[in-house]
């Protein structure tokens, strides 16, 4: 880099900085503004803290996004270790309590390699071959855990409403075709001989608040599959039907996750923001003064 070039590059990064701003919570419709570049210590590191809150708290209630992308990547394989106890106990006619055994087995004759720590992150793979590939990556203690019915309880708590009607509809044909006495979405209209709207016919059918928007979209979710997941409540994960975990582990937490990485990818934005403006006035906002 020439130095004309480090000059123009230290010209824009100042601009930038001059630019950066910290929105506070709306009321009333209405949203604070304050230029960081305005904000005195103390400020900045409310802001700093704050950031560093909804990366990582660990709250269970409010877990920082960070956190809680990794309790939903837990979600994720106890829906699939549940999903493949089924699988083994339906195609390979190998119940459960075999399953413990053998696992149970292989363990305890090679304890140089397996202990109550690595099998939290070492794959089924590891020791079971022939399994469908969206099983292999199963952590083999949660595999341990669905023998043993032990996998806990599956809280929905973070897929509101409003996220699942975020993701859309697609409906199949069939459901755009059948009745709603029949299950589907077609109501003829009266007055002009024509089929309802499915979207409004949707609205009314689950009772969903008309503040809440209606889309379709190519990557959204079907009837079935909204159905799914408009019934789907905290429960044992021994306790879900094949349908709900199979939609939770190959499509909704997904869906989720990705919510999660934009949220959090936000907030180190931000970080990255107060750390640059504090490094122009020479503080150092992640210390705490005593």
């Amino acid at each position: 880099m020439t130095l004309m070039e480090e000059r123009l590059k230290e010209a824009l990064d100042a601009r930038a900085v001059d630019n950066y701003v910290w929105k506070g919570p709306k009321v009333n419709d209405s949203q604070e503004e304050i230029k960081l570049i305005d904000a005195d210590f103390y400020q900045l590191q409310k802001f700093y803290n704050h950031c560093m809150e909804m990366l990582y708290n660990n709250d269970s209630k409010n877990p920082g996004r960070l956190v809680l992308l990794n309790i939903v990547q837990d979600q994720i394989y106890r829906c699939r270790a549940e999903l493949l106890i089924r699988w083994l106990r339906s195609e390979k006619r190998y119940t459960a309590t075999n399953c413990l055994e053998d696992l149970r087995g292989v363990l305890n004759t090679n304890k140089d390699r397996f202990n109550s720590d690595t099998i939290k992150t070492l794959p089924i793979d590891t020791v079971m071959s022939g399994l469908p590939v969206e099983y292999e990556r199963i952590p083999i203690s949660l595999v341990m855990d669905a023998c043993l019915d032990s996998l806990g309880v599956f809280s929905n708590k973070h897929l509101s409403l409003n996220f699942i009607t975020k993701m859309g509809f697609w409906f199949t044909p069939q459901e755009m075709q059948k009745s709603v006495d029949e299950g589907g979405l077609y109501v003829k209209n009266p007055e002009t001989g024509k089929a309802t709207n499915r979207l409004d016919v949707l609205r009314k059918k689950y009772h969903i608040n008309p503040d809440i928007s209606l889309r379709i979209s190519n990557t959204g979710l079907t009837l079935e599959e909204f159905d799914i997941m408009y019934k789907l409540k905290t429960d044992k994960y021994a306790n879900l039907t094949s349908k709900q975990l199979k939609l939770l582990s190959n499509k909704i937490l997904y869906k989720f996750q990705d919510r999660c990485e934009l949220q959090a990818k936000t907030w180190q934005d931000k970080i990255e923001e107060i750390l640059k403006v504090a490094e122009t006035k020479g503080w150092d906002v992640t210390r705490n003064i005593e």
